[in-house]
């Protein structure tokens, strides 16, 4: 998974980075001298690289789900984005739209975050929208009611009208597709389905469902783009964001022709962006376009440890270990996360394959000693049975390529009385 976590959360930064220096110029204005490469300065008077306030609070998003969808945790984080700088990209705040900040601002004089966004119709820009993309990570395999209710949740810390919630739900039920599989027109024809029936479901006005028509029953993809609008309105950088994706046949291309749309540069292209990553993967961005970004290795490290925290939410028995390779297991064991060799505890001869190992980093040498963590895949085998210093092997067939000792375990259930 981290591969796509990486690809959404550099693919919505390069886009975010790319409309800065534009940001508020017309479509008109930006035809006189097209964006078609990573530039500096312009409109905020910042290096070429520098996101704004979609990945910031993209990233101060990420950095609460590692430990589960806290809602407080999310919305300290935002206090201290517009406060500190957390998760800025070079330490100062130099970009944030007005919903957003009325809303945190009501987060520091401790307004409950899910009540602290605004309600009215007038309150639908696009700040939810913007920053909502790593929470497909964390709801991808929960039923559709779940998947709504927590984006409704989430999306409500800063935009609580039912408009901006249904375009945030859109939003990662297309990126929850893109998990999943590559064909965009499969996907758009899907949603038409899947989310109009959900939507009738809940008894959501019908005025407000009708919205959403040029995605829902038309063929957004088919429109010219004087067709296609790019301002601030959440509906607005909805479609464009679907339109440039669907129109293009490259992350470069997708992104290049979101911030060319004008207006609200940076947020079309960051959230043209995330779903560019998702489809093409880091691998499509240019590597000139990363070579500049801010806080890149942050970003990737980021990546990871969101990834891990997900894969503990979801696991019966995580134990944090210190695993040392012997020489078979230095040369030929992978530690990329998800392998799976067998574990040998030393009570019992008690041994099983049903475990996952992680490990941040890429490969071990011989002898060397290594952090990492083990999901149980049988946790119930070893109820009541287990202990902090237990010593353990990793099996291949009959090679020993590791031994460890276990240092942590986070479901007590598990623990010998």
């Amino acid at each position: 998974m981290n591969q796509s976590i990486q690809s959404a959360l550099l693919g919505l930064a390069i886009g975010d980075a790319l409309g800065v220096p534009v940001e508020f110029l017309s479509r008109e204005e930006i035809r006189q001298n097209p964006v078609t490469d990573m530039r500096g300065y312009g409109t905020h008077n910042q290096p070429a690289g520098t996101f704004s306030d979609d990945a910031s609070l993209t990233f101060c998003l990420a950095e609460a789900l590692i430990n589960g969808c806290d809602l407080d945790e999310i919305a300290d984080n935002f206090k201290l984005w517009m406060y500190n700088g957390f998760w800025s990209a070079r330490g100062q705040v130099f970009d944030i739209g007005i919903a957003t900040r009325q809303a945190i601002g009501r987060l520091a004089r401790g307004i409950e975050p899910e009540f602290a966004g605004g309600f009215e119709e007038f309150s639908n820009g696009n700040g939810s929208l913007m920053r909502i993309l790593p929470l497909v990570f964390y709801i991808a395999d929960k039923p559709i009611e779940e998947r709504y209710a927590i984006t409704k949740q989430v999306s409500s810390i800063t935009h609580m009208h039912v408009r901006s919630i249904i375009a945030c739900f859109y939003y990662l039920e297309f990126a929850r597709h893109l998990l999943k599989g590559s064909d965009l027109t499969y996907i758009y024809n899907l949603l038409k389905i899947e989310i109009s029936d959900f939507l009738n479901t809940k008894g959501i006005n019908k005025d407000e469902q009708k919205l959403f028509d040029r995605l829902l029953k038309g063929n957004i993809y088919e429109m010219a783009e004087d067709e296609i609008k790019s301002s601030g309105y959440v509906i607005h950088t909805l479609e464009a964001s679907i339109w440039c994706v669907m129109t293009t046949n490259s992350y470069r291309d997708a992104v290049v022709k979101a911030v060319n749309l004008g207006e609200d540069t940076d947020t079309t292209g960051a959230v043209t962006g995330g779903l560019a990553g998702l489809l093409y993967g880091a691998d499509g961005i240019p590597e000139s376009w990363l070579s500049v970004l801010a806080k890149r290795e942050n970003i990737k490290e980021l990546a990871l440890k969101l990834e891990k925290g997900l894969l503990i939410q979801n696991a019966d028995f995580i134990a944090e270990l210190h695993y040392k390779t012997t020489e078979e297991g230095g040369r030929l064991t992978p530690t990329k996360s998800g392998y799976r060799p067998q574990l040998h505890f030393s009570f019992e001869e008690m041994e099983t394959s049903g475990i996952q190992i992680f490990i941040d980093t890429d490969s071990a040498k011989p002898d060397e000693t290594v952090d990492a963590s083990i999901k149980m895949l049988s946790a119930h085998v070893f109820k009541g049975r287990l202990t902090v210093g237990l010593n353990f092997e990793f099996k291949e067939g009959s090679k020993v390529i590791g031994t460890g000792i276990i240092t942590e375990i986070l479901n007590n259930s598990l623990l010998k009385a």
